[in-house]
């Protein structure tokens, strides 16, 4: 779960730096109201995930259609199954582990254009692929793939604003897709993000990192780990 983690929190806080002031009278963004509590749930703090699934659950108890707020929740569960499995009760982590998918692939069904739907379900995604990806399985195959197109979306997005972004926005986000292309076994596209890491990311830790990659004999997937990810205390 913290390689998703990490994934999440780079991309919405790069998705968010590109976004202009909300206007007056609109609802503040659903991301900024619970991504704290989700985040420091996703490093062990029960109490705080706790908090972050109750303000999803009250919201799609008025709504139950309400996208990003199930694609928060829908991680929340998949978080929640992580423990149950690790306490050994793989038939209740297998319920939870279900019905978490379920919220956030129809999420994306509600939403298919929404940001911040694509942002949370493709980081959620990417990132337990990271913690084992069989490529042999067609259903998480094309689950993947969904994902990986989903954040070049993201990506393209944002493609005419990266060089204003922080190192540690445009690292995150070329090296989730980098990352993502590497598990499909896509080698072609993970060298193009590595190679666009190297050039948008001169002169930091992340070119390094592109560059090594690059240099690997054979292809290796991409195992990225957030250089600086944070959580807020509360």
């Amino acid at each position: 779960m913290r390689a998703w983690c990490r994934l999440v929190c780079a991309v919405v806080l790069t998705w968010a730096s590109l976004l202009a002031q909300k206007p007056a009278g609109q609802p503040e963004r659903f991301d900024l109201l619970v991504r704290d509590d989700f985040f420091a749930g996703m490093f062990g703090d029960e109490t705080r995930l706790d908090r972050g699934m109750k303000y999803c659950e009250d919201i799609l108890a008025k709504n139950p259609n309400h996208a990003q707020a199930l694609v928060w929740h829908g991680g929340g569960l998949v978080t929640r199954a992580s423990s149950v499995y690790a306490r050994g009760e793989t038939a209740a982590g297998d319920r939870m582990w279900q019905q978490g998918m379920a919220e956030i692939n129809r999420a994306r069904e509600l939403a298919p254009d929404d940001m911040g739907v694509k942002i949370g379900r493709s980081a959620l995604i990417i990132g337990m692929a990271g913690s084992g990806f069989d490529p042999d399985d067609t259903e998480g195959r094309k689950l993947l793939e969904s994902a990986v197109r989903d954040y070049e979306v993201v990506y393209e997005a944002q493609k005419s604003q990266l060089g204003r972004l922080s190192f540690h926005n445009r690292g995150e986000l070329l090296f989730g897709l980098a990352a993502g292309w590497s598990h499909l076994g896509n080698e072609a596209e993970t060298r193009r993000y590595l190679e666009t890491i190297v050039r948008e990311c001169a002169g930091s830790g992340y070119e390094k990192e592109a560059r090594n990659y690059l240099l690997k004999k054979p292809f290796a997937v991409v195992d990225h780990s957030c250089i600086g990810c944070h959580v807020t205390k509360k």
